[in-house]
């Protein structure tokens, strides 16, 4: 994908982000019922892990690892035992980790991501590399080939990510989220990438719209992807690859030097349907290495 380097790389920055953790398995947190806490100068933050049936005690190799964002609003208590954001991928034999997001307001249970970067806001970039370095310290995970995924304002902060820090994650799965206007002008590199959107969404359409008051507006989608191709590299702007199937439809970006993007569409509204995690898992058992 993007060579041997890269992946040397994200296991040095999390070897020095663990460095100050406590070693071993916490008894009081790293399960789907109680969530663990992280600091930094981020600020502070929580997450809930799941780990796959059987996993646990188990000494076998580390195992693969997502970790799925929940919308606007939500909960990684009510993420975590989501049967399409996390049930498929911990059914498939993947850790889940599902962190929360800043509260919107005093003794608020949800919380919203900041995924348009508002300074003075918490810095969820940092959070999310801090919880996926304090996950890999109490679980048998490879954190390296971790995946980041989200749902609506969780996929917003997945797109995030993947324009900004794009060596954070192996792979960026967003699900009905996009980038805000103004979007940026570039992205930061290559970053595989497989949105997911629903053809009637009106929450978050392909389009995008003003919420808020008028306030924020959210991006178009296909600027975005535009934003993708020229960061992956791609060398053309029509797909290379077409795949349809009874749920989904797949168009393919893989002549690209740095990394391969993808678009699918599901006959749905504001969701993320079932079938997600087999799709991604599909496209990922295809991308180079």
């Amino acid at each position: 994908m993007r060579g041997a380097g890269i992946g040397r790389a994200l296991a040095a920055a999390l070897a020095l982000a663990t460095a100050a953790l406590p070693a071993g398995p916490a008894a009081a947190c790293g399960t789907a019922e109680t969530a663990c806490a992280v600091s930094g100068p981020f600020g502070a933050g929580e997450y809930r892990l799941a780990l796959p049936e059987g996993a646990e005690g188990a000494s076998a190799a580390p195992l693969p690892v997502v970790m799925v964002l929940h919308g606007y609003g939500g909960q990684a208590a009510v993420a975590i035992r989501s049967p399409t954001l996390a049930g498929e991928w911990l059914a498939a034999g993947y850790a889940v980790i599902a962190p929360q997001g800043a509260p919107r307001s005093q003794g608020d249970p949800g919380g919203a991501w900041n995924a348009r970067g508002e300074p003075g806001a918490r810095d969820d970039v940092a959070f999310l590399r801090a919880a996926l370095a304090d996950a890999a310290s109490r679980a048998p995970i490879d954190a390296a080939g971790a995946l980041l995924g989200g749902f609506s304002g969780g996929g917003m902060m997945t797109w995030r990510v993947a324009c900004e820090a794009p060596d954070a994650f192996r792979a960026y799965l967003p699900v009905a989220g996009l980038l805000w206007r103004p979007l940026p002008e570039t992205c930061a590199g290559p970053a595989p990438m497989l949105h997911l959107h629903g053809w009637s969404d009106p929450v978050v359409p392909l389009e995008g719209r003003s919420v808020a008051g008028g306030r924020i507006t959210q991006g178009d989608l296909f600027a975005g992807l535009g934003l993708m191709r020229a960061a992956n590299g791609c060398a053309k702007d029509d797909p290379d690859g077409y795949r349809l199937d009874p749920r989904f439809w797949l168009r393919e970006w893989t002549g690209c030097a740095g990394a391969p993007l993808a678009f699918a569409l599901h006959a749905g509204g504001h969701e993320t349907p079932p079938g997600w995690a087999a799709l991604a898992r599909d496209w990922l058992e295809r991308l180079p290495e």
